[in-house]
């Protein structure tokens, strides 16, 4: 059978025929370079499954519709003041402001999207101080890497200006994509996978400011790096000095910031325009 091309989506998504997926899993045994090709689309599917635009809650495209409901009653003397319609449209108006803005810091808050996941840390170290100890599923090519770059997949050919790519793989049964950087005496290892960062499992970890970005650091020789972003965890593992992976950090995408109060409402009136629009 000759090689899947352009087959490998209908391969992945099963919309092959019978006998069609059976003659291309005995192809895939023995062509590595389908099966790179295959690995490659089902990473390249699950960035795309983490990527679609929340839906905003049908309650609260409720509330939004019932923001202008008429103040209470006062009492005693408050009774002719209320009856003055300039008063009781500033009291709508009050409430119906004090609604959305209330609302807004609801919705306001970072987007995390995805499977939560916890990257093996310490294999990781393990492997960088020593020899590797865990399987991969092959070697990336300079061509792969480059199109897995263009494709949301960051797999920078520099970093920091002086790590050049020295290397490249597929690890975790295909689910991480493993690079190695260099500058000839120090090194820094980037790993990238599909999901959230599990928080509960970062112990040891504190939350710094780095390169630009809300980043949580393990200090220590080597020095651990890990963090999210629109549906990818990031881990780094590195000797490299502080400075140069405070670059590197910023080359790479960074993590949503935890904004305050002001940009929090900012940012959730800025996603309720959106979806009054589409509605």
């Amino acid at each position: 059978m000759p090689h899947l091309g352009a087959d490998v989506a209908a391969w992945v998504d099963g919309q092959l025929s019978d006998a069609a997926m059976q003659e291309a899993a005995a192809h895939l045994r023995e062509c590595d370079e389908c099966e790179k090709a295959v690995r490659q689309q089902r990473l390249l599917k699950s960035r795309m499954s983490t990527s679609s635009a929340p839906e905003p809650p049908q309650a609260l495209l409720a509330s939004l519709a019932h923001l202008a409901a008429a103040p209470p009653r006062s009492e005693a003397w408050w009774r002719r003041l209320t009856r003055a319609a300039p008063f009781r449209a500033g009291l709508v108006l009050a409430g119906a402001a004090i609604a959305v803005v209330a609302t807004a810091y609801a919705v306001g808050s970072p987007e995390r999207v995805g499977d939560e996941v916890a990257p093996p840390f310490e294999r990781y170290v393990a492997e960088f101080t020593g020899p590797s100890t865990s399987g991969t599923g092959g070697t990336i090519t300079a061509a792969t890497m480059n199109q897995l770059d263009s494709s949301g997949w960051p797999c920078r050919e520099i970093l920091a200006g002086d790590l050049h790519r020295v290397s490249g793989s597929y690890t975790e049964e295909g689910e991480v994509i493993a690079l190695t950087y260099s500058d000839g005496r120090s090194s820094l290892n980037l790993f990238e996978q599909a999901g959230v960062l599990d928080r509960d499992e970062l112990s040891g970890f504190e939350r710094a400011r780095l390169g630009g970005s809300d980043v949580w650091v393990r200090e220590g020789m080597p020095l651990v790096l890990a963090w999210d972003r629109d549906g990818t965890v990031f881990t780094v593992v590195t000797d490299v000095d502080r400075a140069r992976v405070g670059r590197a950090v910023a080359e790479l995408p960074r993590m949503t910031h935890e904004s305050g109060p002001t940009e929090r409402v900012t940012d959730g009136l800025t996603r309720m325009s959106s979806w009054l629009g589409a509605a």
